[in-house]
């Protein structure tokens, strides 16, 4: 495939400059000047006025490599604005080829696209665009949003040139600063007396006083050049002209030309760029020699120097276009026809669609249709692609069969997939569905993808028997995965391909419990973006919670598969987060995009998660039944992973209701049938609350091995989010398996060590960003920015109350922590000072106030400090596993590293906080360095290990650590060394080693 397949190359290409162009010294220099020092230069002047002219003149002399883009009307389409950017900037920056088009084939907005292909550049370019003024009017807005983007996003390497005949609604403050853009008007580009006179020269002239001409004409280039300003020689009005520049072409211009000649410049005025061959497709057949003679007379064109290739002005082929009006109406309506054809065969199907509907050639324009629509809908101008299919596909249209394909994408590219049905549902009647598989996988695996949504099976299946073996096919194939019963077929993940059926593989693998699958995805910036529903989901599932808040906030403005981010991940992490409240407000907000969709399988998800949430947080265990009753009557069971968690929160509510029968029924049948299927997402919670429901049946062996396996799927999952939380609910499942071995080391005590962590709760910010930077320094920043409260006691005030739920705490405790304890009147003044200068430096309305003797913030606010992210880190690590476990805690450790907590503070609530830090982080550490022995990282483990003894050198484990390291290490004096330093640090305490230990010395000694 060329790399500008497709794209009307012109529009890439700088004009030519005239043999009649003036040379304007003071106009190059200054834009020159300008493109250096600005990032951005707007040149906001009326056509004709010499702005692209010197532009280009600029352009040619610049060091910087050359990206042009001319704009015209069908720009303001986003989507084909960031293509053809991006072709554009290709030619200058190859690394740019893809990102925009591969981000809107993957499904982001077009404000995303235009950011990341600014983001793709990594060296100088300068970009000129002209035609900026096709982006006006409510239908270009997306256009001018995506090209805000792009220009906002933009390193400094990059500057850009804008060309405009009008003011744009473009906050430049906001995409570049004012600082950073440069403003161009029409007083600047304006002729001035002695470059009129140059010109006048040039044009064979004989005035004598250019200080009039420019007097008359405003010094308007064009009117100089063509000597509008002659026009008191004509009536205004010529030929049925009213402009008196139409006039003027008429009487002093086209006056001086054959007829041949006119309706040639006529009939061509269709082309952007004239050449001999274009002009006889459009049924000029002496094309050759009339432009032959066109060369040799003074007209607004442009030639292609050494061809007979031409360009007219804009303002002379807008005349022009009015002239084709006037000629007779069937030659016309042969050229249009002839010139929508041109366009097909040259490779333009999309530009060729609304010429021929204009023509009323609804046959040819079904074709260049069904060809251009796939590019349309994968680029998101959904519009077009929606203005096609009404003209072409709605009733009594003429491409009822050859748009389905069109159809369907634009119905799954808004997840609508009741409507994808309909169409599918129509190919059906009409006789045409399984033809349509047979000769297209994507359609197939579009109805396919649709029919499951709306659990019809069989159609689906039908579908995907019609359809040839493609990755498309084998992504809707591991779909009807979940609906199989285990051992029906394969439960692999087919291969990721870049395509849009990428997504329907992730979810699939979240379902699955293949996380890895999904956080792994081969990254590029716009895969990133695509994936991010689903890698919220996966994050959320292994307990990194805060990871999945931050990126559920920063993608939930976006558009891309709202039935499922808001409507399935939004209310689970609301629930993992421990927040009702939230859940409930997200589960009705999904609903209205899950209704809009037409997914019965999203309705039965939502049920699913309403049950979850009445049991896990509401304790309502009557509602859960009434909810998992009508999933029953409904059929939801057919789907063999619904049925699973059914019968999971079945056995949950039996459980809760104290009938253990039912309960251990329910969830052998769940556990059975997700090994089967190597379903993980929920296995360790069903295994857990079997082990429950087994111990209460006096069955503690089946306990013992429902939790085994509840721990085995944990593993395989790489988290131990999903158990913790189940262990939650029953802990005394951990402890009873616990207790059950023999053996001295136990996967068990990780497990009970980390049940007996504080939960991981991340509050949805809401209100200022407000950050207390604490370990070796001391900041506050707000939104950002820092600032300085005038007592020093604000900050230590302010770093306890977040340590407090709801950041409140009363006046008594405030003094405790301030002033130890002191309540005398000198204490509680400096208590109310703190208080006011903590004030003065937040946001109006936001500081905390005494309500009584409580203190508490005025309005929400979003409060974090470095201790508590560190908490919050290191609790959030006890849920993962391995690789992901070790570099969650190191990266909690670096925050440690960094210094002393509070420095410089000596209260005593300070160094109490100073020791818990310290013991959690030694902890931290500890297992750290037990994860990098078992990567077989020894030098690391040893580092870690050794940080830790140096700050705590009475940790017995951290010794035996250290000597199974040098045994690793093949350094026998390096054991002795550290068992001897072992029992040197243990006399400090008058304590021995233990015999553990001894025994270690003695088995690496050997």
């Amino acid at each position: 495939m060329e790399p500008f397949e497709g794209i009307i190359r012109t529009k890439l290409m700088p004009p030519p400059v005239g043999d009649r162009v003036v040379p304007r010294p003071r106009i190059s220099k200054l834009f020159a000047e300008l493109s250096e020092s600005h990032r951005v230069v707007l040149i906001s002047a009326t056509s004709g006025s010499g702005k692209t002219t010197a532009v280009a003149e600029t352009a040619a002399r610049s060091s910087r490599p050359l990206a042009w883009l001319t704009l015209d009307s069908s720009e303001k389409a986003a989507g084909r604005l960031l293509v053809y950017l991006e072709a554009a900037l290709q030619q200058a920056a190859p690394g740019t080829a893809g990102v925009a088009s591969g981000a809107l084939a993957a499904g982001l907005t077009h404000v995303e696209a235009g950011g990341l292909l600014a983001d793709s550049l990594n060296r100088p370019v300068l970009l000129v665009v002209d035609g900026l003024e096709h982006l006006a009017g409510d239908d270009a807005e997306t256009a001018l949003a995506a090209l805000a983007a792009f220009l906002r996003y933009a390193p400094q390497a990059l500057r850009v040139i804008l060309l405009s005949r009008i003011d744009l609604p473009l906050d430049f403050a906001a995409v570049a600063g004012y600082d950073d853009v440069a403003f161009v008007g029409e007083e600047v580009l304006a002729f001035t007396p002695e470059e009129a006179a140059l010109a006048l020269e040039r044009a064979g002239s004989t005035v004598a006083d250019p200080h009039r001409v420019v007097e008359a004409t405003g010094g308007w280039v064009t009117g100089v050049l063509f000597e509008a300003w002659r026009s008191r020689e004509h009536v205004s009005g010529t030929g049925g002209e009213v402009d008196p520049l139409h006039g003027y072409l008429a009487s002093q211009i086209l006056a001086g030309l054959t007829s041949d000649q006119r309706e040639f410049l006529a009939i061509t005025s269709l082309l952007d760029e004239v050449t001999p061959d274009r002009a006889v497709a459009l049924g000029e057949t002496r094309a050759a020699q009339i432009l032959v003679d066109l060369r040799s007379k003074h007209l607004p064109v442009s030639w292609l120097p050494g061809t007979y290739r031409m360009r007219c002005h804009p303002r002379f082929r807008e005349y022009l276009a009015t002239r084709l009006d006037r000629l007779d109406p069937a030659r016309v309506a042969d050229a249009r026809k002839a010139y929508a054809a041109l366009l097909d065969a040259e490779g333009h199907p999309e530009e060729a669609v609304d010429q021929f509907i204009a023509v009323g050639d609804l046959k040819r324009a079904v074709a260049a249709a069904e060809a251009a629509l796939p590019a349309v809908i994968d680029r998101l101008d959904l519009w077009v692609a929606d203005r096609w299919i009404s003209v072409l596909a709605g009733p009594g249209g003429q491409g009822t069969k050859h748009l389905v394909e069109g159809e369907l994408m634009l119905a799954i590219s808004r997840e609508n997939y009741q409507n994808a049905v309909a169409v599918a549902d129509r190919a059906a009647a009409e006789g045409y569905r399984d033809e349509l598989a047979s000769r297209s996988s994507r359609a197939a695996s579009m109805m396919a993808w649709s029919y499951w949504h709306l659990a019809r099976v069989d159609d689906a299946r039908s579908v995907i028997a019609a359809a040839p073996p493609t990755t498309d096919i084998a992504a809707v194939e591991y779909l009807m995965a979940l609906v199989d019963r285990p051992g029906a077929g394969s439960f692999s993940s087919p291969d990721l391909t870049g395509g849009p059926l990428d997504g329907l593989v992730m979810r699939v693998d979240y379902a699955h419990g293949r996380f890895r699958h999904v956080l792994d995805v081969q990254r590029s910036s716009w895969a990133a973006a695509i994936s991010a529903p689903w890698t919220i989901g996966a994050l959320r599932a292994m307990g990194r919670l805060r990871e999945a808040s931050e990126l559920y906030r920063a993608a939930e403005g976006g558009r891309r598969s709202p039935a499922w981010l808001h409507g399935i991940v939004a209310p689970e992490l609301m629930i993992d987060l421990g927040s009702p409240d939230e859940a409930r407000a997200a589960l009705t907000r999904g609903r209205e995009h899950i209704r809009a969709s037409g997914s019965v399988v999203f309705e039965w998800l939502s049920m699913l998660i309403e049950v979850k949430l009445e049991l896990r947080l509401a304790h309502d265990v009557a509602a859960a039944r009434r909810l998992l009753q009508q999933l029953d009557q409904v059929g939801a069971r057919q789907y063999s992973f619904i049925a699973e968690a059914i019968d999971l929160w079945s056995g949950l509510a039996d459980l809760e209701a104290g009938d253990a029968a039912s309960a251990r029924s329910m969830l052998r049948r769940a556990v059975a049938s997700m090994s089967a299927a190597e379903r993980l997402l929920d296995l360790p919670t069903a295994a857990v609350y079997l082990a429950e429901a087994e111990w209460r049946l006096d069955n503690p062996d089946a306990a013992d091995q429902a939790a085994d396996r509840a721990l085995s799927a944990s593993v395989l999952q790489g988290s131990n989010h999903q158990l913790l939380t189940a262990l939650s609910d029953y802990p005394a499942v951990a402890s009873r398996r616990l207790d059950a071995d023999v053996v001295g080391e136990s996967p068990w005590q990780e497990i009970a060590a980390a049940l007996g962590e504080a939960e991981v709760r991340v509050s949805p910010d809401s209100g200022p960003s407000v950050s207390l930077l604490e370990f070796g320094q001391v900041k506050l920043l707000v939104d950002g920015r820092e600032v300085r409260p005038r007592i020093a006691k604000s900050l230590l005030l302010l770093s306890y109350l977040a340590t407090r739920v709801g950041h409140t705490a009363t006046r008594e405790e405030l003094l405790d922590v301030l002033f130890d304890g002191r309540d005398d009147d000198s204490a509680k003044s400096y208590l109310r000072q703190a208080v006011h200068r903590l004030r003065e430096v937040l946001p109006q309305g936001v500081g905390p106030t005494f309500t009584g003797e409580r203190l508490r913030f005025s309005s929400p606010v979003g409060l974090t400090t470095e201790s508590a992210t560190l908490e919050l880190e290191l609790a959030q690590a006890s849920r993962l596993r391995g690789s992901d476990k070790r570099a969650a805690l190191e990266r909690a450790l670096r925050t440690v590293d960094s210094g002393v907590y509070l420095p410089g503070v000596d209260a005593s609530w300070v160094l109490r906080r100073r020791e818990e830090i310290a013991g959690v982080a030694n902890r931290a550490r500890l297992q750290a360095a037990q994860l990098a022995y078992a990567d077989a990282n020894y030098r690391e483990a040893d580092m870690l290990i050794e940080t830790l003894l140096e700050r705590d050198p009475y940790q017995e484990s951290a010794w035996r650590l250290l000597m199974q390291v040098g045994s690793a290490l093949g350094d026998a004096d390096r054991v002795l060394a550290a068992y001897r330093r072992c029992r040197q640090a243990l006399e400090e305490l008058g304590v021995e080693p233990s015999e553990t230990t001894t025994q270690l010395f003695d088995r690496l000694r050997r």
